[in-house]
């Protein structure tokens, strides 16, 4: 059954037009090569929904906003582990490792992050981050630690807008990607060997 599916085609790096190669080249300069991933394939496909995609990416993961992009990087890896996408959580697992400097345990923790040893602050925002990924209620008592920890109103709006972002990022990769030609994605723009064992899963 799977051979009888017409693929969506990504616009792999090199064969999309001026405006799209102009955002993959800054990806690669913003970031790292390795971090311009199939999804920006995905969106090339309507150069104007990529540049809409990667400015939000950009201006709520690597610009710096009203919470460190440290926090916004990791509730990204929260999103990531609440859907259970192994391409999702190997990707952010290793941006935050290589790109971010952070240490391998630490990274380890927020998989399970009520039961580690963070912040009741960061621990708020990862409630908050995993049920915008979930759809699940959020209570009043989860929404006022936010407020507890000196999160303002911009700071939450950031909280909000990276788990809305990396959440939909996470169900797209955990539900669509196998309809996408992901395997056939240059391998210098994946982030490991381990990414590229579950690139379609």
């Amino acid at each position: 059954m799977a051979n009888e599916i017409e693929r969506v085609r990504l616009v792999k790096p090199g064969e999309g037009s001026v405006e799209v190669e102009q955002i993959y080249q800054e990806i690669c300069a913003v970031k790292d090569p390795r971090w311009l991933g199939p999804l920006f394939g995905f969106f090339a496909v309507v150069p104007g929904l990529l540049a809409a995609w990667w400015e939000l990416q950009k201006r709520l993961e690597v610009l710096k906003g009203h919470v460190s992009r440290d926090l916004t990087n990791r509730i990204a890896m929260v999103c990531a582990v609440a859907t259970d996408c192994p391409r999702c959580i190997n990707f952010h697992k290793t941006d935050l490792i290589d790109r971010m400097g952070m240490d391998a345990a630490e990274v380890e923790k927020l998989h399970d992050f009520e039961h580690a040893d963070l912040s009741e602050a960061e621990k708020a925002v990862f409630r908050v981050a995993r049920k915008l990924t979930l759809n699940e209620q959020m209570t009043d008592a989860e929404f006022n630690a936010l407020r507890a920890a000196g999160f303002d109103d911009a700071a939450i709006v950031e909280i909000v807008s990276v788990a809305l972002l990396e959440g939909g990022f996470a169900r797209h990769a955990s539900v669509f990607a196998r309809f996408e030609d992901g395997p056939n994605w240059p391998a210098q723009h994946t982030p490991s060997a381990q990414y590229r064992s579950v690139i379609s899963h």
